[in-house]
């Protein structure tokens, strides 16, 4: 029996208040609740196809640390590298598009657990212990720099254990604001990684690369790849992927692989009725990560992260609830909307 494949990753879990009904943040006396982050979201979803999902993160010593760790709980993941200590909860606010309206986050994320938990507390030998695969995104550096040695320790500690390290660049303007930029740490952190997850802008903004001709296009695309390969020899696989929103509803997704040679599209997705666009990126990821740790074909594998991609943008939240089936069924379905029964 072939073992299963281990994925650990390392990020902020936070509480995430969004207003009802699609109020402003301006209007609202209430909230709905729900709990995401990058990472946790990635950890979530490769939990709920199957593999074995270990979460390294801090939470608060309190009510509120309690309810996100029996949240993430539930979804099976590997709580066991999970700190409780002082500090407070992080904080997110959604306030969700709609039409021509765009939508906005407003985070609240000074002084909370993980922002305090200190590398040398953490168990690097139990955390990759039988580990295939570690995970991160450019959210960790860009909140404080005590978060940044975390990410460049992490990463650097699965590097010397022969882990495979994937990196989604996940470029957020408003978290970088402690004085450092994305491009004084993130091409460090990439010359250690073996595949790198990068959206239309993020390139540019953390690694100084961008594509030649119309972003957003296959020669774009090909070429960006092609800068990234010959700046970082180190990267064994490369997925770029391409957004185009025409309103908050309404949005065109696919996205681009290269493996040396090879290089492939995935299937293109037109989405006519968003529900909930964050977390779609981490569906990708964790989607793609499954399929190349199951060994899919490149071009297989791709296509089961679009289609679990395209299974979030109808979820809200931002934990990705469905299955490797579900995604599989999207990913080879060639007539779509029909009711299961």
């Amino acid at each position: 029996m072939s073992k299963t494949p281990v994925i650990v990753s390392l990020g902020e879990l936070m509480m995430r208040l969004t207003p009802p009904s699609k109020l402003r943040l301006r209007q609202t006396r209430q909230f709905d609740v729900c709990h995401g982050g990058a990472e946790a979201n990635v950890a979530t979803a490769l939990s709920q196809f199957g593999l074995t999902s270990r979460f390294v993160t801090a939470l608060p010593e309190s009510e509120i640390g309690t309810q996100a760790l029996r949240e993430i709980m539930a979804t099976g993941v590997d709580t066991r590298f999970i700190s409780r200590n002082n500090g407070r909860m992080g904080l997110y606010f959604m306030e969700e598009g709609s039409d021509y309206r765009s939508g906005c986050v407003v985070y609240d994320r000074d002084h909370t657990a993980f922002s305090q938990l200190d590398p040398n507390d953490v168990d690097w030998d139990g955390a990759f212990d039988g580990a295939d695969w570690f995970h991160i995104s450019g959210i960790t550096p860009a909140i404080s720099a005590d978060l940044a040695k975390m990410a460049e320790r992490a990463v650097g500690e699965a590097h010397k254990r022969g882990v495979h390290v994937s990196i989604d660049l996940n470029f957020r303007e408003r978290l970088w604001q402690y004085g450092a930029k994305p491009i004084d740490i993130l091409p460090a952190m990439v010359s250690k990684a073996n595949t790198l997850m990068a959206g239309r802008g993020d390139c540019p903004n953390c690694l100084g690369l961008d594509g030649d001709g119309e972003n957003g296009t296959d020669e774009w695309a090909a070429s960006l790849g092609a800068k990234l390969a010959a700046q970082f020899p180190n990267l064994s696989t490369i997925a770029i992927t391409i957004r185009a929103s025409t309103t908050a509803q309404q949005h065109d997704w696919r996205a681009y692989i290269q493996r040396g040679s090879e290089s492939a599209f995935s299937r293109a997705y037109s989405l006519q009725d968003v529900v909930d666009r964050v977390g779609t990126g981490d569906a990708f990821c964790a989607g793609l990560i499954y399929g190349l740790c199951t060994g899919l074909e490149l071009e297989a594998a791709l296509n089961f992260g679009a289609a679990a991609t395209s299974l979030k943008h109808s979820i809200v939240g931002d934990f990705n609830a469905v299955t490797a089936d579900e995604v599989r069924s999207l990913a080879e379905a060639t007539v779509f909307g029909r009711l299961r029964r």
